[in-house]
C-alpha cells in the first residue's frame, strides 16, 4: 500500500512538473492555440486563493479604472451601438459583442456567447494588464515555498491597476479571480477595447544560473522574422529598464538569470512569434518574466508585500512612460530566442457573469 501511495504521489508530481514546465521558462503562455475542455470543477470568481500577504480582493471588486457607477444599469440611447466591453455584475470584463432585448451579448473568458442585463461600462481604458494563467488546472510555476503563479500575478496585476489608477491611467484586467480565461479572450478583448498596451504578467521557472542581478525578462512581438515590432519593443524596453532596477534595490536576494536575459523575440521553428499573448493581440502587447518563482530566494521575496509595492510601482513607471514620453527603454537582445510551445488543453469553465 505504501509502495502504491508513493507511486501516486510521484505521478502528481511529474504531472504538475509537466504543466509548470510545458512552456519555455514555466511562467510562459502556451502557443497560439486554445484546446477547451470543461470537465474541470466549477470554479466560481469568489474563489481567488492568493498566498502573498496582500490583502484579499474579490472578483466582484471591479478592475476598470473609468468612473461608471458600480450599480448602475448603463443608460444609452436603445439604438445607439453597444460599448466595446464592460463589468458584469460580479465583477467580470467582458467584450461586448451586441445588443439583445434586455441587455448585452458578451464574449465569457472561456469564449463562449452569454448575455447579461447589466455592467459598469468600460470606457477608454488605455491598457490591459493580463494575470498569466488562472483557473484549477493551468496554475503555472508553484514555488518551493507553495507560492503559486497564477494567484501572484494576479495580487501583482490588482496592484498595478490600483497604482494606475491613481496616476489617472485608465486600464482593466482580463481576470479578475481564480478562474481560467483563453488566450483567445485575454487578446481580443485588448483587441476589441483598442488599447494602446497589453501587459501579460508572469513569473518564471524552472531556475537557471544563479546571478547577482535580477534575471528579468520580457518578450515581445515581431514586426517581421528579422524586425521587432517598434512600439511592443519600446514598451518592453521601459518594463526591463524600471523592474530590473527596482528589483536590484532588494538586499540579500540570490537571483537566477538565463545567459541571454533581456528584452527579445521568441520565435517558433517556423519564424512566427511562440506565445499566445504575444502573436495574437493586434495591439502593442509584451509578456513580463519578473523572476523565477522556482527560485527559493526569490519565492520568498515574491511572497512580501514590499515586493508587490515594488514591481507594481515600476511597471506603472515603465507604462507611464510609454504613454507620456519618447524614452526608447533599454536591455534589448537581438538575436531572438528560438522555442516551439507545447500545445496543452485548457480546461475552462465560465465563472457566473451576474
Amino acid at each position: 500500500m505504501k509502495l502504491r501511495y508513493r507511486a501516486l504521489l510521484l505521478v502528481v508530481a511529474l504531472v504538475g512538473f509537466a504543466v509548470a514546465c510545458a512552456s519555455e521558462g514555466g511562467g510562459d503562455e502556451l502557443g497560439p492555440d486554445d484546446t477547451t475542455t470543461t470537465a474541470a470543477p466549477r470554479t466560481t470568481v469568489a474563489d481567488t486563493t492568493t498566498t502573498t500577504a496582500a490583502p484579499r480582493t474579490t472578483a466582484a471588486d471591479t478592475t476598470t479604472t473609468t468612473s461608471v457607477p458600480e450599480d448602475s444599469t448603463p443608460q444609452e440611447d436603445p439604438q445607439s451601438s453597444a460599448p466595446a466591453g464592460l463589468v458584469t455584475p460580479t465583477g467580470i470584463p467582458v467584450a461586448v459583442l451586441g445588443r439583445s432585448e434586455t441587455g448585452y451579448l458578451v464574449r465569457t473568458p472561456c469564449g463562449n456567447t452569454a448575455e447579461v442585463s447589466k455592467g459598469v461600462f468600460i470606457n477608454g481604458a488605455r491598457v490591459v494588464i493580463d494575470p498569466g494563467h488562472g483557473g484549477p488546472v493551468d496554475t503555472g510555476a508553484i514555488g518551493p515555498n507553495g507560492l503559486i503563479e497564477r494567484d501572484l500575478n494576479l495580487t501583482l496585476s490588482r496592484a498595478i491597476l490600483d497604482e494606475l489608477a491613481s496616476r489617472g491611467i485608465s486600464a482593466v484586467s482580463t481576470r479578475t479571480g481564480g478562474y481560467g480565461t483563453l488566450l483567445s479572450v485575454r487578446a481580443a478583448l485588448a483587441n476589441d477595447l483598442g488599447v494602446d498596451a497589453l501587459i501579460s504578467i508572469h513569473h518564471n521557472a524552472p531556475t537557471w544560473a544563479i546571478s547577482r542581478s535580477p534575471g528579468s525578462e520580457v518578450f515581445i512581438q515581431s514586426e517581421s522574422i528579422s524586425l521587432p515590432r517598434a512600439d511592443s519593443a519600446r514598451l518592453g524596453g521601459l518594463l526591463y529598464e524600471e523592474i530590473t532596477a527596482a528589483l536590484a534595490t532588494f538586499d540579500n536576494v540570490t537571483w537566477s538569470k538565463a545567459a541571454n536575459a533581456g528584452v527579445l523575440r521568441v520565435l517558433s521553428s517556423n519564424g512566427t512569434d511562440a506565445y499566445g499573448m504575444i502573436v495574437r493581440p493586434t495591439v502593442p502587447a509584451v509578456l513580463v518574466e519578473y523572476g523565477y518563482l522556482s527560485n527559493p530566494s526569490e519565492a520568498a521575496l515574491f511572497a512580501t508585500d514590499e515586493y508587490i509595492r515594488v514591481a507594481a510601482t515600476a511597471t506603472a513607471d515603465a507604462i507611464d512612460a510609454y504613454l507620456h514620453t519618447d524614452r526608447p527603454g533599454t536591455g534589448f537582445i537581438q538575436r531572438p530566442r528560438i522555442f516551439d510551445p507545447q500545445r496543452a488543453p485548457s480546461f475552462c469553465e465560465d465563472p457566473p457573469l451576474e
